[in-house]
C-alpha cells in the first residue's frame, strides 16, 4: 500500500517544495546574522514549522477526494468561528501585534493566524459547492449559474468582512480571487464569465483614468476613505518621494535588491536593514545576498510549481479536483505577485507572506496542507499528462 502510495505521488512538487523549505531556512538564518532581528532562532522555528507541515501534508495525502469533501463544511465552520472570536478574546489569547489582531497565541507552537487556514477551508467548501452544483444542474442555464455565483460569495463575503476588519485587506483579496477562480473554472456561461471579468477591468480602468487625469481626487477624495495604514502604505507606494516614512521599508527592500548584483553579497553578508526581513521581504534578503542567479532560481521554481498545479488541475478527475487546483494555483500566483511585487516597488507594501520562504507557521501550514489536497487529487487521477477533462460550458 505504502509503495503504491509513494509511485501515485507526485514526485516534481515534492522536490519543488523541499528545495523551497531549505532555501527558507538557510536565507531566514542568514538575515539573522546582522543582529537587527533579536535573538530568537527564526530558522531552527522554521524548521520546526516544516516540520510540522509534513505531517499536515501527509495527513492530507492519506485521504482521498471524496473524505476531503466530507471535510469541507466543519473545516469551514471551525476556521470561520476563529475569525470571528478573535476581537472577542482577550489580549492573552488573541495579542495584537503590529497592530493588528489576527493571531492566536498558541503555547509551544507560537501565534497561529486562523485567516491562513480559513483560505484553505474557503477553496474545499468552493469547490465542493460547485461539484454539487453541476451534478445538481447538468444541463446549465443562466439561473442555475447565477445560483451558483450566489451560493459562492454567500460562504466569502461574511468571513470576508471580519477578515477586512482585523485589518487583513491581503487576505480578503486572496479569498476573492480564488471564489471567483472556482466560478470560472466551474463551466459558467461565456457570457457570465465576460460579466464578471468587466467589471474588474472597468473598475481598474477607471482608476487609470483618476490617477493619471485626476490626481486631486485620489488623493483628496478615495484615499482618505481608506484606513491610516492603508492611506500610508498607498501613499507611500504612489509617492516615494514625497513620504519617505511610509515608503522606509519598500525603498529599503529596493536597496537591499539592488545591492545584490549578479551574485549577491554571499550567505550572512546581507547588512541592509529592512523591518520584517525574515517574514514580508524574505525575497528582498534572497536578492541581497544570493543576487540575481539565486533569485532567477527561485522564480523559476515558483514557475514550475504552479505549471506541475496546473497539470493536476486538468488532469482531476472530477470538478471538485479542477477547481480546487485552479483556485489554490491563482491564489499562490497572486501572493507570489504580491509579494516579490512589493519588495521590487512594483506594488504597494502588504502583510502578504511568500509562499514557502517567509517565516511564519500559519503560512507554512496552511500552504503545506494545501500541498497536500493537491498531491491527494494528482494520485486518483488518471496517468495520462495531456488528457484534459473537458468542462460542459
Amino acid at each position: 500500500m505504502v509503495h503504491t502510495l509513494a509511485r501515485k505521488i507526485d514526485l516534481p512538487i515534492l522536490l519543488i517544495v523541499s528545495a523551497l523549505a531549505i532555501l527558507s531556512i538557510v536565507f531566514i538564518h542568514s538575515s539573522q546574522q546582522s543582529g537587527f532581528y533579536g535573538n530568537q532562532n527564526f530558522a531552527l522555528k522554521q524548521g520546526i514549522n516544516y516540520a510540522i507541515g509534513i505531517i499536515l501534508l501527509v495527513l492530507f495525502v492519506c485521504l482521498d477526494s471524496d473524505q476531503i469533501e466530507k471535510l469541507a463544511w466543519p473545516f469551514y465552520l471551525i476556521s470561520f468561528a476563529a475569525i470571528v472570536l478573535l476581537p472577542l478574546l482577550p489580549s492573552s489569547i488573541a495579542p495584537y501585534i503590529l497592530g493588528a489582531k489576527r493571531w492566536y497565541s498558541i503555547p509551544f507552537l507560537g501565534s497561529l493566524q486562523p485567516s491562513e487556514f480559513f483560505k484553505v477551508a474557503l477553496l474545499i467548501l468552493a469547490a465542493s459547492i460547485a461539484g454539487k452544483h453541476h451534478s445538481a444542474y447538468p444541463i446549465r442555464t443562466v439561473r442555475s449559474d447565477f445560483l451558483l455565483i450566489a451560493k459562492i460569495l454567500l460562504i466569502t463575503l461574511p468571513p470576508s468582512f471580519f477578515v477586512y476588519v482585523q485589518p487583513d485587506t491581503g487576505m480578503v483579496f486572496l479569498y476573492l480571487a480564488g471564489s471567483i477562480t472556482v466560478i470560472l473554472m466551474s463551466g459558467v456561461q461565456k457570457k457570465i464569465i465576460l460579466f464578471l471579468t468587466m467589471i474588474p477591468a472597468a473598475l481598474a480602468v477607471l482608476l487609470m483614468y483618476i490617477y493619471f487625469q485626476r490626481p486631486d481626487i485620489l488623493y483628496h477624495k478615495l484615499i482618505p476613505l481608506l484606513s491610516p495604514h492603508q492611506q500610508a502604505r498607498i501613499v507611500g507606494w504612489l509617492s516615494p518621494a514625497g513620504h519617505s516614512d511610509q515608503s522606509y521599508q519598500a525603498q529599503q527592500a529596493l536597496i537591499a535588491v539592488g545591492s545584490g548584483e549578479l551574485g549577491g553579497k554571499g550567505i550572512g553578508k546581507g547588512n541592509v536593514y529592512i523591518p520584517e526581513k525574515p517574514t514580508d521581504f524574505i525575497f528582498a534578503s534572497i536578492a541581497e545576498e544570493g543576487g540575481f542567479l539565486v533569485v532567477g532560481l527561485v522564480i523559476f521554481l515558483f514557475i514550475l510549481l504552479m505549471y506541475r498545479m496546473l497539470v493536476i488541475a486538468c488532469l482531476a478527475e472530477s470538478l471538485f479536483g479542477t477547481c480546487f487546483c485552479s483556485a489554490a494555483m491563482v491564489i499562490l500566483a497572486l501572493q507570489i505577485f504580491q509579494n516579490i511585487g512589493m519588495n521590487v516597488g512594483l506594488m504597494p507594501v502588504k502583510g502578504i507572506s511568500l509562499p514557502f520562504l517567509s517565516y511564519g507557521g500559519s503560512s507554512v501550514f496552511s500552504n503545506m496542507i494545501l500541498i497536500g489536497i493537491l498531491l491527494s487529487i494528482r494520485k486518483s487521477s488518471g496517468n495520462y499528462l495531456f488528457r484534459v477533462r473537458r468542462l460542459d460550458v
